[in-house]
């Protein structure tokens, strides 16, 4: 097996979820993908870190901002935060960040959808690209300084 230089984990099992119609089957999905599977997947992926290798784990802005039907994505997207500071203890010397996305108005999952409204709520007056997302995970996984970390990249959505 060839060694690895980094590790980014973006799987997610997204399915709307409220509480009063809470689906069970759903939630365990949901939660066995994020946070068992990153789990394991460094666990099993770390015997092959060279020295400077580093982890970015995907979560997401409803840790910050719940909304309507994400009672388990919040939970999950929350759970991160603590999964990326134990990581970063128990895989020292490497480190172990997280990304938050906010809206990605260029991705396959949210191009064609009407985002106006969304849009007009960041600062930057727009929402965030993929090319930025990119750019936000190469600084996690470059910067030595950076860990134990999430990195929201939202163009200021979570500040209005």
């Amino acid at each position: 097996m060839p060694p690895l230089d980094h590790l980014v984990i973006t799987a997610s099992h997204q399915h709307p979820n409220t509480l009063r119609d809470f689906d069970v089957a759903a939630a365990v999905t949901a939660v066995t993908t994020k946070l068992v599977g990153y789990t394991e997947a460094v666990r099993v992926l770390s015997g092959r870190f060279t020295p400077a290798a580093s982890v970015v784990l995907s979560g997401g802005l409803a840790k910050e901002r719940p909304y309507p039907g994400s009672t388990v994505i919040t939970t999950f997207t929350s759970a991160i935060t603590g999964l990326v500071k134990t990581l970063a203890v128990e895989l020292a010397p490497h480190r172990v960040n997280a990304l938050h996305p906010g809206l990605v108005g260029d991705s396959p999952r949210w191009r064609d959808a009407d985002l106006g409204p969304q849009a007009g709520r960041t600062p930057i007056g727009r929402l965030v690209t993929m090319a930025e997302i990119a750019d936000a995970t190469d600084f996690l996984l470059g910067n030595g300084g950076m860990n134990g970390h999430d990195l929201f990249v939202d163009g200021g959505f979570l500040t209005r």
